[in-house]
């Protein structure tokens, strides 16, 4: 047991000396990217900005022949965890996006809001839409989520988080009109803006993980010299059974055996 705690406090003292791996006192996750948002990545480094876009954002501008806003990004570590990550239980994960939407003002069937997923590798954790987003506006999104069973273990090489962003809405032509029907001959488009965190327009992009200490897991073994529990007792009885039949074996015999 003393050297299995050794390991473990040597292994989360190194991991917390990592500023690329999570830990109790590193437990903030940054969002980095490039221009157009067709790189995104998360990190524990509030200095890991290497590679990210100057502006401090990533923006994906629908400006072609297409008639709709369509945007489906995913932002996924950079770095693979060293070491399992567990969650407090009862705590709460905090999730600060900064995002920018722009598109027509009008409805359709085909309409998706903004939703935004956390997933733990394949597992999602949580997912909100944002259905009354003001259009062409710098908007802070803020909420918390629950640690539960689902998302106290974050396993290192598959249990890792990525966010997801998904939105649909009908685009804009050139004069400010919504682009629909067979007669539309101006380009169309719009526009999602993600804010990284290393932005200098006062947004926050981060989750904040309340990230615990691994507890210790005890094994009891029992000892060699005692073997299955009740088998010492069960032995003595049987002990004392065969005991009792050689007697009566012996007691036999010399009750038919000839006077001398």
């Amino acid at each position: 047991m003393l050297l299995c705690s050794s390991g473990i406090s040597s292994s989360a003292l190194a991991q917390s000396l990592d500023p690329e791996q999570p830990s109790p006192i590193n437990n903030i996750l940054h969002f980095w990217g490039n221009d157009d948002l067709t790189d995104c990545w998360e990190n524990f480094d509030p200095e890991g900005s290497s590679g990210s876009a100057e502006q401090g954002y990533g923006e994906e501008v629908d400006g072609g022949d297409a008639e709709r806003l369509e945007v489906d990004v995913t932002c996924r570590m950079k770095f693979a965890f060293d070491q399992n990550v567990y969650l407090n239980p009862g705590m709460k994960i905090t999730v600060e996006i900064g995002i920018r939407v722009d598109h027509a003002e009008v409805e359709s069937d085909e309409d998706e809001d903004l939703t935004i997923t956390l997933m733990k590798g394949d597992t999602v954790i949580d997912s909100r839409s944002f259905p009354n987003l003001n259009n062409d506006e710098d908007m802070q999104l803020k909420w918390e989520i629950d640690v539960q069973e689902n998302s106290t273990w974050w396993n290192a090489s598959d249990g890792e988080p990525s966010v997801r962003f998904q939105i649909s809405k009908v685009g804009w032509d050139a004069s400010g009109t919504p682009c629909s029907g067979m007669l539309q001959v101006l380009k169309c488009g719009g526009s999602f803006r993600l804010y990284y965190s290393n932005n200098q327009d006062g947004m926050r992009t981060q989750i904040q993980f309340p990230i615990a200490e691994t507890p210790e897991i005890v094994v009891e073994e029992q000892p060699a010299d005692k073997g299955l529990p009740g088998f010492g007792l069960i032995s003595a009885i049987g002990g004392l059974a065969m005991a009792g039949a050689a007697f009566s074996r012996v007691s036999r015999r010399k009750s038919r055996s000839p006077p001398q």
